[in-house]
């Protein structure tokens, strides 16, 4: 019988087991050795080496070698050869009536949410009380996204030893990002297992017809949703990437750019569908950040093809921050939106000027103190309203009551926009928790 893996007395993944996980695979395949024979990261290192040496060491480090020089999955995409807009699918709310476009649309989003915390669970269950028609996943399947973290953390299989979150489905459809994490797996299981399991719902069955890809567009009349794959390339040089002083030298630091594929189905399907539609971009990496790294190699790839600022919603940073218009040289102008606050550990702290534009607001309160310099914050998602040109975005925390016992959210902040001759404009970004820092 395999050894109990570190989970709270709920089965669920507690939030201090995940607490400190880097964004390397070295890290995250130690991570899950540890958690597969019962060990918390806050336990001793003599404890940690003795309980994976020597029995149990060959196991974890025969699995990130294996994962390391292993092949990456291959990178679908559509057929751009014949008519039609390939991967470009109805933001409606009823998919066999195209003027259900001009009624209320419904969309949930959740960023880095695969962790199978309780905090994931009920993410989740107040994502399904708004009833969207479609949710959509900013990506990272934690530790490493292989199948069996696919299986517990997004499709609710249950391991012998504790409990399993299902990935909200919405009624018309559902999508998910490609995250780093997945990579860490080499996306086997994100390609081959979760997306088979996701897209447009079939009118008869109910079941999802698969995303055929890492990439995607929800349009209608006034709006264009395109998910962006920043994931496929944001590996790094195994080890190195994770040492401060060699991260500047070329090749070492992941730059995250975008497939070939990837762009031009952007250049020849999505980019002349642009010009009169307010544009929102999704990815799992920040294009920029007052907190971390910013990964703008995207914004400059897509200029191109997009010449009008964007709003653009991003996961990877464990934090809710909304930004003001910012952009790089040669890049895309964007009203960032950091969202990755689903289920992983909250990250707290102060924004630092030098490292990227401070954000209009963010969320730093605190969640869980673990000890006196150990705490993190609220997790939560964000639920958007298309209704004609005009757009509402909601975002949420978890509203705890105690214990385990959630049973709803607290709203944090409205803000409204408006397409106004192909482009968008910010009507309102109103404070609702006054415990939110910043000045919008």
């Amino acid at each position: 019988m395999p050894p109990p893996r570190a989970r709270g007395v709920s089965g669920f993944r507690s939030l201090r087991s995940l607490q400190g996980v880097r964004r390397s695979a070295f890290h995250s395949f130690y991570r899950k050795g540890l958690e597969a024979v019962g060990v918390t990261p806050d336990e001793s290192f003599p404890k940690k080496l003795a309980s994976l040496l020597p029995r149990n060491w060959w196991p974890w480090v025969w699995s990130y070698v294996r994962h390391v020089f292993q092949a990456k999955h291959e990178f679908p995409g559509y057929d751009l050869r014949g008519a039609g807009t390939p991967g470009v699918y109805p933001l409606q709310a009823d998919l066999a009536d195209a003027t259900s476009a001009d009624r209320p649309i419904r969309l949930s989003l959740a960023g880095d949410w695969a962790a199978g915390t309780v905090e994931s669970y009920w993410v989740a269950e107040q994502m399904r009380a708004f009833d969207p028609h479609y949710t959509i996943h900013l990506g990272d399947v934690y530790y490493v996204g292989d199948r069996e973290e696919v299986d517990e953390n997004c499709l609710g299989t249950a391991p012998s030893d504790g409990a399993a979150v299902t990935w909200p489905l919405g009624s018309n459809g559902s999508f998910a990002l490609n995250g780093n994490h997945e990579m860490y797996a080499n996306g086997n299981a994100y390609f081959d297992q979760f997306l088979p399991r996701l897209g447009i719902l079939d009118p008869v069955t109910r079941r999802p017809r698969g995303q055929r890809a890492s990439f995607f567009c929800l349009l209608n009349r006034y709006w264009a949703m395109v998910g962006l794959d920043t994931g496929y390339n944001s590996k790094g040089f195994p080890v190195l990437s994770q040492v401060p002083l060699l991260r500047q030298l070329p090749g070492i630091k992941p730059t995250c750019p975008l497939e070939d594929r990837l762009l031009e189905w952007f250049r020849v399907v999505v980019a002349p569908l642009l010009a009169d539609r307010g544009v929102v971009l999704l990815a799992h990496h920040q294009y920029y950040s007052a907190f971390d790294d910013g990964y703008d190699n995207p914004a400059r790839q897509l200029r191109a093809y997009v010449s009008k600022p964007v709003l653009w919603f991003w996961g990877h940073e464990h934090r809710l921050a909304i930004y003001g218009r910012h952009g790089v040289a040669g890049g895309i102008e964007a009203y960032g939106r950091c969202l990755g606050n689903g289920g992983m550990p909250v990250e707290r702290g102060e924004p630092d000027a030098k490292k990227g534009p401070v954000p209009l607001l963010w969320d730093n309160r605190v969640y869980q103190q673990f000890d006196a310099n150990d705490s993190v914050g609220f997790n939560g998602y964000a639920n958007l309203t298309f209704e004609r040109d005009a757009l509402t975005v909601q975002y949420y925390s978890l509203a705890r009551r105690g214990g385990t016992d959630y049973n709803g959210s607290k709203l944090l902040v409205t803000e409204r926009w408006r397409v106004v001759a192909g482009e968008l404009r910010l009507v309102e970004l109103r404070r609702e928790e006054a415990g939110l820092a910043g000045a919008g």
